[in-house]
């Protein structure tokens, strides 16, 4: 049955109905009924329920399919057909019902059986309780997020419970309160985002265990002979580097408790090196689809490879880390250019005794294959290889090449991020079953029109500024099935621009304030544990000028490459 319905390939009802000729009323005759369903965005509607009506009596109920499709085969009596008419009725909670007749002329026949097609049946949005109640709910996980009142993950999952509780307490006996089914919310849960992250932890997890993240520190205080901008320069450089191909928080987690005590044999404010280490570690996992949370959604929900945000992504990256540091150098020019006492031989020691390779083997074997799954990313297009299972071959061939503990593997993963993000895809969910996003999408739609420039102006300043207010991961999540509307709607947008246009908003704007991004939120919790608290307005003294720019400079590249030179 499923097989049919995506080979019809067509768009909406249709209808099969079949003989009437016969005259003794009492021989059986097949319709079938074929069609789709679409909202006003042409998108597929699923799992609505399609209800057969011959001569007002209901007669057979189906639902349709992903696709929107559904086909439906009823075994009738020719009498019947011949003296009733045939409708169908499609409804969904979130849509306005709808009713369609058929005439005996739009059926073709063959004998005994009969079949029709008709328009694709689009279903209008009605604004019920349901969802002025799920917008609540985000608003208010959303709230609680970004001003830190509640933890993220335990936030979105009261947001699930909510919209689930209201569902099945209030929606099962009035539809108009019916946001999300269980089982349609886990549908949204994107795995490879989740199995991509899962699979990056490990890798570093057992990487950590080494110790080089801590010894390239220490290197980098070597070199840098005490020049405390020298010392951030680089430091911010090597965070860029490796936010490209780690997780930007994770990353976080590993430089900046060192980053503090650098700062403190430097006789500076840690903030000086950890703010624009933060910032850095924003900007280089922008420039690729496994560096940063928004890239991964982004990545994974599009169908971007990963070749394809190095290509466009990574130039904006390398604008963007230039600016960071002649910033950086202006805005903490008082911490660097203050004159310091030499470092007391105590505080080097202990540098030095917390930044020692402790499994020089561990470490061989971890960049052996980290490297290979590195090119395994670059190759993995030639074999229509999604990078998630890039990710997946190379942290079990690690498991297997180093066999550490198991147990401990797993409780280095950081399972209470997968959770918010497995919570998050739900809530998204909800707020599209209830057709917030498409409101959202058409409201963009509305003000840009047929023109991409000022569309993708739109997704740069607005996809920056709220991921500024908010933190971008959830923003990012519910406004990818806009940026996917707009290009598939305004001529020109084929070219995938929308999509490099949300990365930079999304991945830079989080930059602004400490609450934006999770590396932000980590190393705010850093360097508070270490007694230097990092207050909201002095991260933003620097984040907002910072992503200000960065921001500006990158837009204005994106529309010289794709408005006038056009390669």
């Amino acid at each position: 049955m499923k097989g049919a319905r995506f080979l019809s390939g067509a768009i909406l009802l249709g209808l099969l109905v079949f003989p009437w000729a016969s005259t003794s009323g009492e021989e059986a005759a097949t319709l079938t009924l074929v069609g789709r369903v679409v909202n006003t965005q042409d998108a597929a509607v699923d799992e609505a329920k399609v209800r057969v009506f011959v001569g007002g009596e209901e007669t057979e109920v189906a639902h349709t399919d992903a696709d929107g499709f559904y086909v439906v085969e009823l075994t009738l009596s020719q009498a019947l057909i011949e003296a009733e008419t045939v409708a169908v009725e499609i409804s969904k909670p979130g849509f306005r019902t709808t009713r369609q007749g058929f005439a005996r002329q739009e059926f073709a026949c063959a004998g005994d059986h009969c079949h029709a097609r008709a328009p694709d049946v689009v279903l209008p949005r009605v604004f019920n309780p349901a969802f002025f109640l799920a917008t609540a709910i985000f608003m208010v996980v959303f709230g609680l997020i970004s001003l830190n009142l509640l933890h993220e993950t335990i936030a979105a999952l009261v947001g699930v419970a909510a919209m689930l509780g209201m569902s099945y307490f209030m929606g099962t006996s009035n539809s108009d309160f019916w946001i999300i089914s269980f089982h349609r919310a886990i549908s949204f849960i994107d795995f490879d985002v989740i199995f991509l992250l899962m699979t990056m932890m490990i890798f570093m997890a057992v990487t950590s265990q080494t110790g080089i993240f801590q010894w390239l520190a220490f290197q980098t205080f070597r070199l840098a002979r005490g020049n405390a901008f020298l010392v951030v320069a680089i430091l911010i450089s090597i965070t860029g580097f490796m936010s490209t191909v780690l997780n930007d928080t994770t990353v976080m987690l590993l430089m900046a408790p060192v980053s503090i005590e650098i700062a403190l044999v430097l006789n500076i404010h840690p903030a000086a090196i950890v703010v624009p280490e933060v910032l850095a570690s924003n900007i280089g996992g922008a420039a690729t689809l496994i560096g940063t949370p928004p890239n991964i959604i982004i990545g994974s929900y599009v169908g971007l490879g990963f070749n394809q945000f190095l290509v466009n992504m990574f130039p904006i990256a390398l604008m963007s880390m230039i600016i960071l540091l002649g910033m950086s150098r202006w805005l903490y020019r008082t911490e660097f250019d203050r004159e310091s006492k030499p470092p007391s031989a105590a505080l080097i020691a202990k540098l030095e005794a917390d930044a020692r390779i402790t499994d020089p083997t561990l470490l061989r074997k971890s960049l052996l294959l980290f490297g290979a799954t590195l090119v395994l990313f670059f190759v993995g297009d030639l074999f229509q290889m999604p990078p998630v299972v890039v990710t997946i071959l190379g942290s079990t061939a690690l498991l297997l090449w180093v066999r550490p503990d198991v147990s401990h593997m797993l409780r280095e993963v950081d399972w209470t991020t997968l959770v918010f993000f497995m919570s998050l895809f739900m809530m998204v969910g909800g707020i599209q079953e209830v057709g917030l996003i498409q409101l959202i999408a058409e409201s963009v739609k509305g003000i840009a029109g047929d023109s991409l420039l000022l569309a993708t102006l739109l997704i740069v300043w607005v996809s920056a500024i709220f991921s500024a207010i908010v933190a971008n991961i959830p923003f990012t999540a519910a406004i990818v099935p806009v940026t996917v509307f707009l290009t598939q709607t305004i001529p020109g947008a084929e070219n995938n621009v929308l999509y490099w246009a949300l990365a930079l908003g999304a991945g830079l704007g989080g930059n602004a304030t400490y609450i934006g991004s999770a590396p932000n939120i980590v190393a705010a919790g850093i360097m508070d544990r270490a007694g230097f608290r990092l207050k909201f307005e002095d991260f933003s003294r620097v984040g907002v000028p910072v992503t200000f720019v960065t921001i500006l400079v990158p837009t204005l590249w994106i529309l010289i490459r794709y408005f006038w030179l056009r390669f």
